[in-house]
């Protein structure tokens, strides 16, 4: 039972590295790679080794997690299972496996929003494997149960992402391959008609280690291109999320209606400018910056400002006081000094969206 809810708690911590990244549409985080090394039986290092060769697809889950099919075929490596005989066939056995992979750089290290030049990742699944046997006058070396077998596989990817958008990856891939039957079951040969004899000691063919294989492979992968446009997960920036929090609160709680006014009625300030608005804005129009450039560079000003009656008394009263900020930052800019801002709201029904600079 704790082993269980050790597998779950893994998972899930993989899992949840994907809340903070985008690219997790389906065809999002796709690869496919080819791998090509060589095998060699566990127990006997000195059986001749043989070639593996596979194709292999992965979807990435999240940058922890991914899954793999692989594809894989086995070439003069009969010996590598104790059979004691060479087939004739180009190609010995054929297997599919299907692996989940965890990223332990990612994992450990977390993820950095693209993948680094080196990564090691676990590697582990199970598979199905049809072998092709010889024959020898017509008699098979094996039973009809020694033909298919189901495998469990374990091993490391030491990758290198190369190029500049880490599309590409090289490989390097020892793994352990070991068949779920042992060697006991295998037919018996008869050196007289020709057939090897595979197994005359049974406390060493039952031995589990005749039936691992260890595999070393090199390979290389190339990653598809994702929806966010790189070829890997990528971070999410908390910047961007601020922005749009940031223009949620700007927006006034109440709906604004405007109304039409024919012309915007004003005030004379005497020995100074009139700034206008436009509806619900504090932003300074070009109009609104020729009239501020009249003033001399050293005055010293007054700001008052003032919003339309639309909205809420304690938002129009904000959205003045925005105004004159709007105004004194520019005017200090050009190296007015500003003696003192005001910012009254909507006095009555007659205010309007203007800000005065009175020149002292």
């Amino acid at each position: 039972m704790k082993k269980i809810t050790l597998v779950i708690a893994m998972f899930a911590m993989a899992m949840a590295s994907s809340a903070q990244y985008t690219g997790h549409k389906f065809f999002d985080n796709w690869s496919i790679g080819v791998e090509g090394g060589v095998s060699s039986n566990l127990h006997d290092w000195d059986t001749p080794n043989g070639a593996v060769a596979g194709i292999n697809f992965t979807k990435g889950i999240t940058p922890v997690l991914s899954l793999e099919f692989q594809l894989q075929a086995g070439f003069n490596d009969d010996a590598n299972w104790n059979w004691g005989a060479k087939s004739s066939n180009v190609i010995d056995n054929a297997s599919i496996y299907a692996n989940t992979k965890i990223n332990l750089m990612n994992w450990f290290g977390g993820y950095k929003g693209a993948p680094r030049f080196f990564e090691i990742q676990a590697r582990g699944g199970v598979g199905y494997t049809r072998f092709f046997w010889p024959s020898f006058n017509g008699i098979t070396t094996d039973s009809s149960n020694d033909l298919n077998r189901c495998n469990f596989k374990l091993g490391l990817d030491f990758d290198f992402n190369i190029g500049e958008q880490k599309a590409w990856t090289i490989s390097l891939r020892p793994a352990v391959v070991l068949k779920t039957s042992r060697d006991n079951d295998i037919v018996r040969g008869n050196p007289g008609i020709g057939m090897p004899v595979v197994c005359d000691n049974d406390s060493y063919c039952n031995a589990y280690g005749h039936n691992a294989i260890a595999q070393i492979t090199a390979g290389v992968t190339y990653h598809f291109k994702t929806s966010n446009g790189t070829h890997y997960f990528t971070e999410v920036k908390p910047v961007e999320v601020t922005k749009v929090v940031e223009k949620t609160v700007e927006k006034p709680v109440e709906k604004v209606v405007e109304k039409v006014v024919e012309k915007v009625v004003t005030k004379n300030v005497g020995n100074g400018v009139t700034v206008e608005f436009a509806l619900n804005k504090a932003t300074l129009t070009n109009t609104a910056k020729a009239k501020l450039n009249t003033i001399d560079k050293n005055a010293t000003v007054v700001i008052d400002g003032y919003a339309s009656p639309e909205g809420s008394k304690a938002y129009n009263q904000k959205l003045s006081q925005r105004r004159c900020d709007a105004v004194k930052a520019y005017l200090v800019d050009r190296g007015v000094k500003v003696a003192d801002v005001n910012a009254h709201g909507a006095e009555s029904a007659e205010s309007q969206r203007i800000v005065y600079v009175t020149i002292k």
